[in-house]
């Protein structure tokens, strides 16, 4: 090959290389660019989702997030507010499965996944995400949703008592906080309204956290034809995304490319079955954005409601109003001192009497979340300060829609053991003046949000969310017992006339007395008790040996109108040579003690005294439940030791004087010992068992102390024994 040649093909051959180094100059340069569309893309995607999340357009952020996650799939801000999203709009399958994403992906999500499980049923799954919390960030609430997760059962015990109905009100929007005014309802809603005759609903209309209309009050003429068997099927379809996401800038006031400008319209079709014989309610109680949550006093003479505020600082908070009803109707309302407009104040729950007017804020000076403040007035008419109602009801979680009906207050909350979700609770008092919180139970109460809650009578209406959206519902209340029977035989022999003991098991496996019976001449005992209850039957033989038999109100039948259950045959296998032996032994104490004294005291302290020596001996007043003031130094000592105790038995032993008859005496050592079971149970989880023995084992006989009352402190004893299990 000459020179020549070669020069050519090296020309050749350098052109080449040059010609490949420009392609593939090229093809990085277009890929670089492509791959900056794309993010350029993907970026306005998110912060168009952001935009409309920020700005509570949730139903119009969620397929905006969806179509961004495809391509940033691992984005766990993104998958959290996708998931809140979908929760808002009560999707709750679809909030969890984007919230188990973010959990996955490293995101600290414990309390929200936790509750999205129980509001999916998943309670097992909801305990094992709390229990994964560190022992440091452990509160009271994640204690009490723990306890009530593990123990559904307990909250379907009041399950007979209520018959629940559909209501005709209810549509596929938000129908909810229905409030007996007159003969009729008033309820808030966010149906859409039509505007004049026009076959459309406009935008301006439109509340966009759900897609639907701003909510306003609405008036059914007639309570007693309200009710429904019909169960409603909804079906929630999500919107679309526009044809262009490629240029969405922060909104402002000339802003025409505003994301939610895509969906304009609702077709009056889908909407013209639900509005009939349901009217708008008080057009002085209107205002231009939501409208709702409304309570009367009993005359109607005055109404408190919920509207929103004037803009303050990019955000419409919402205040409580005033309005007065005056010659046939309710003159321009005002608004309550208490407002802040930096805080919003809502759900107004009046007193019948107009005295008391309970409220929900989340202002800064509450619990967490939102709490439930309340204001009194004074005679002269005015208001005296805000008084919050206390850690008892309110908790790091939210309390809201406080009701006042029958003397019964209620409100919902998703800070106490429950069901998921918001559960509505009612206050109450027991018999020994104690403040109590209970769970209304099913079926009031669902996994999802329950809320509203009123009462007249029998009958009354709450709030659910359990079918989709919010809905309307009635009830019948009938406070149910069974009939529980059973039959205990000594060595299949009659032992009439023995006492028998029922406890029930309290979801901490405590041992609670609650009620006592004597077998009749055929050994049969018989008690009225709350259906779907553990519980426990215990009986002392003619020797003081006890026995017991673990039991439950369930399954049981119905005949002739009232519930029953029977319970198996309780034998006790006491051998006949033991009989004959413990007969013997007991005829030899009473020789010898008769001999001394004209009555004989068999003592259940002294038998648990030659157990154990680790006991502590109380004394109280005279009629009195409470502890004398020259024992409480001990008692609080016993206080101390118990909160550090594990693994121990603590046996309660009360009695009472001799003064009073029998049946009251017994009753009374029975409120003592639960009034220390109740102080002690709550420290621990120890084992606690209580037993009264009324005047049956005196200390000190009644003939020496000649009834003397100040004397007879002795018999008024507490005896609190500490055993190892």
């Amino acid at each position: 090959m000459n020179s020549g040649m070669l020069k050519s093909r090296l020309n050749q051959q350098d052109i080449f290389n040059i010609m490949n180094k420009y392609f593939l100059f090229i093809f990085l340069l277009l890929s670089s660019y492509l791959s900056q569309a794309q993010n350029n893309k993907y970026k306005s995607y998110l912060k168009a989702a952001n935009n409309e999340y920020k700005n509570y357009r949730y139903t119009y952020a969620i397929p905006i997030y969806k179509n961004y996650l495809q391509y940033k799939f691992n984005d766990t801000l993104s998958l959290i507010k996708l998931s809140n999203c979908y929760k808002f709009l009560s999707q709750y399958d679809s909030a969890l499965k984007y919230m188990r994403m973010a959990f996955k992906n490293g995101a600290k999500t414990h309390l929200e996944l936790s509750e999205l499980f129980a509001y999916n049923k998943m309670y097992d799954s909801a305990v094992l995400v709390y229990k994964t919390f560190p022992d440091s960030s452990r509160t009271k609430l994640i204690d009490d949703r723990i306890s009530g997760f593990n123990n559904i059962y307990q909250f379907i015990s009041d399950s007979l008592d209520f018959k629940i109905y559909t209501t005709i009100l209810n549509t596929p929007y938000n129908d909810f906080n229905p409030t007996p005014y007159k003969d009729g309802i008033v309820f808030e809603s966010n149906r859409y309204v039509s505007i004049k005759k026009t076959k459309r609903f406009f935008r301006k209309n439109e509340f966009t956290w759900d897609g639907a209309s701003y909510s306003s009050l609405f008036y059914y003429p007639n309570r007693d034809s309200l009710r429904s068997n019909l169960i409603p099927e909804y079906k929630w379809n999500e919107k679309r995304n526009p044809k262009n996401l490629s240029d969405f800038s922060a909104q402002t006031s000339n802003d025409n490319d505003k994301l939610s400008f895509g969906y304009d319209y609702i077709l009056k079709d889908s909407v013209k079955n639900y509005n009939q014989n349901v009217f708008p309610f008080a057009k002085e109680l209107k205002g231009k954005f939501n409208m709702g949550a409304v309570s009367f006093t009993s005359d109607g003479l005055k109404a408190y409601y919920t509207r929103n505020q004037k803009k303050s600082n990019g955000v419409v908070q919402l205040e409580i109003w005033e309005s007065n009803y005056k010659e046939g109707k309710w003159l321009k309302g005002h608004k309550m001192f208490f407002n802040n407009k930096n805080y919003s104040y809502f759900h107004p729950a009046i007193t019948p009497d107009g005295k008391r007017l309970y409220y929900v804020s989340d202002e800064p000076t509450g619990w967490g979340g939102t709490d439930i403040y309340y204001i009194d007035r004074n005679d002269d008419g005015s208001w005296k300060a805000t008084t919050n109602a206390g850690q008892d009801i309110n908790t790091t979680g939210n309390e809201l829609f406080p009701t006042f009906y029958n003397d019964l207050f209620c409100f919902s909350s998703n800070g106490h053991a429950g069901l998921g979700g918001l559960d509505i609770f009612r206050v109450e008092y027991d018999k020994n003046g104690d403040f109590v919180i209970q769970n209304m139970g099913y079926p009031i109460n669902s996994s999802k949000d329950d809320l509203a809650f009123s009462l007249n009578e029998s009958k009354g209406y709450f709030s659910s969310n359990r079918m989709g959206s919010d809905d309307i519902y009635s009830f019948d209340y009938t406070k149910t017992f069974i009939d529980l029977s059973g039959q205990i035989l000594t060595g299949f022999k009659l032992m009439s006339n023995a006492k028998v003991y029922l406890f029930e098991i309290n979801v901490h496996g405590q041992k609670v007395l609650i009620d006592s019976a004597v077998l009749d001449d055929k050994s049969n005992y018989n008690f009225k008790i709350r259906p779907n209850k553990n519980l426990q039957i215990e009986v002392n033989d003619a020797y003081g040996k006890p026995h017991s038999l673990d039991i439950n109100s369930e399954n049981y039948i119905l005949h002739n109108g009232q519930y029953h259950k029977e319970i198996a045959l309780l034998n006790l296998p006491i051998p006949e040579e033991q009989l004959r032996a413990d007969k013997l032994k007991q005829d030899e104490i009473k020789n010898a003690e008769l001999s001394k004294m004209s009555k004989v005291f068999i003592r259940t302290i002294d038998s648990l005294k030659s157990l154990t020596n680790d006991y502590v001996e109380l004394h109280h007043p005279f009629d009195q439940v409470y502890i004398i003031k020259e024992n409480l130094n001990d008692y609080y000592k016993l206080i101390e030791r118990v909160k550090r105790m594990s693994n121990k038995k603590i046996i309660i032993v009360s009695a009472a004087d001799c003064n009073g008859t029998l049946d009251y005496n017994e009753d009374l050592s029975t409120r003592r010992a639960k009034r220390i079971f109740k102080t002690l149970s709550s420290l621990s989880d120890n084992q606690i068992i209580i037993k009264e023995v009324g005047e049956r084992e005196l200390l000190k006989a009644c003939d020496d102390l000649q009834k003397d009352i100040n004397e007879q402190v002795v018999n008024r004893y507490s005896y609190i024994f500490i055993l190892n299990k």
